[in-house]
């Protein structure tokens, strides 16, 4: 199992990861303009080309100011390790079954990644100390975030289903020093699994990874009788891959 050292090899890591991995799309500046017919074919190539160049240079900030909403394809899954279920509650700091109750703010990492904050109420603590907190607040790959003058950036994940406010899931999460108020997803997407149907579990990792395979078809019920037997297995808090 990869552990990071550094908050910056992690961020480091993202990075690279977006700049090999991204599909850049184009789209029109939002509000820029008054609604006209769309531009010449050899336009809208043009301009997806200066957003490129802009973001290769400064990142998301830059690729904005040339598209006014700037949208991009990422993908979060990481192209460093591929996790068990054991892997996942053994490298994790901490282990939950919680509700996401609200949707908060994007933030932005190292100009070139956006992550989304999400509230999340703790029904169960499977591993970990959370002292008295309730609720904690995790961050997910995607999103859009909104630049002082006006323009946007916005980072979507077709691979990767955002959680939904409301339902629950078993999470699998890491912190790093410097962002210590939040959680990441250990593993990326194979830190989350959706269990609000009892009956099956779902896994936001790949359908190849290992915590995928042996979550498809399993109950709720024995999923969590597996991660509390590992948990009490492996009971000190991990690092991992966020």
């Amino acid at each position: 199992m990869t552990t990071y050292k550094s908050t910056k090899r992690l961020l480091v890591g993202v990075v690279l990861c977006t700049a090999a991995t991204a599909t850049f799309l184009v789209v029109s500046g939002k509000g820029s303009r008054p609604s006209q017919s769309p531009a010449p074919q050899n336009q809208t190539n043009d301009l997806a080309k200066k957003a490129r160049e802009a973001y290769k240079r400064g990142g998301l900030r830059e690729a904005a100011k040339v598209q006014g909403n700037y949208v991009a394809d990422y993908d979060p899954h990481p192209d460093f390790g591929q996790f068990s279920i054991e892997d996942l509650t053994k490298n994790s700091a901490a282990v939950i079954v919680g509700r996401v109750t609200k949707k908060l703010d994007a933030r932005l990492l190292e100009g070139r990644v956006i992550f989304t904050d999400y509230e999340v109420a703790v029904d169960e603590l499977i591993k970990g100390n959370l002292g008295q907190t309730k609720t904690i607040v995790m961050t997910i790959p995607g999103g859009r975030f909104f630049f002082e003058d006006g323009t946007s950036a916005e980072q979507l994940t077709p691979t990767f289903d955002q959680p939904r406010v409301g339902r629950a899931y078993a999470l699998f999460l890491t912190r790093e020093a410097a962002l210590p108020s939040v959680f990441f997803l250990s593993g990326g997407p194979q830190g989350m699994f959706d269990i609000e149907d009892s009956s099956s579990v779902r896994s936001h990792g790949r359908p190849e990874d290992p915590g995928a395979v042996e979550t498809k078809g399993k109950s709720k019920e024995a999923f969590l009788n597996d991660v509390h037997a590992k948990a009490r297995k492996w009971p000190k808090p991990g690092k991992c891959c966020g």
